[in-house]
């Protein structure tokens, strides 16, 4: 497991292959926190003006019941999945991962500016 403290600038992660082709899905935080595409998948969470967000990812963390806000698989063609900002300035984690589908399973703190994500990888 992996866990890293984020100053997220724009309030918005970004999971997507290194290198990936940049269709970000449009975001709608207040219906959703959760956005996917195919090949990206963007998470809602505090605004870095107000804090640091907490982010554990691993294939054996666990996603409590009840903070269950996405379950998705994405490509990774490249091998190597990145956690960055939403425009990708700021690379906060890059993992190697040796298949070309992984699935995302994403817990939050809290669906509105969430200060906790957890996200459990599997590889497909």
């Amino acid at each position: 497991m992996d866990e890293f403290l984020a100053n997220v600038p724009w309030g918005i992660l970004r999971i997507e292959a290194v290198g990936g082709d940049g269709d970000i899905p449009e975001e709608d935080p207040d219906r959703r926190p959760v956005s996917a595409t195919e090949a990206c998948v963007t998470i809602t969470v505090l605004h870095g003006d107000f804090g640091q967000v907490r982010v554990r990812i691993g294939s054996d963390v666990i996603v409590e019941e009840g903070t269950l806000a996405f379950s998705g698989a994405i490509e990774c063609s490249t091998g190597m999945l990145e956690i960055s900002d939403v425009v990708g300035d700021t690379s906060y984690l890059q993992l190697p991962i040796s298949a070309n589908r992984v699935k995302l399973t994403i817990g939050l703190d809290r669906p509105e500016m969430a200060e906790v994500v957890t996200i459990r990888l599997q590889e497909l």
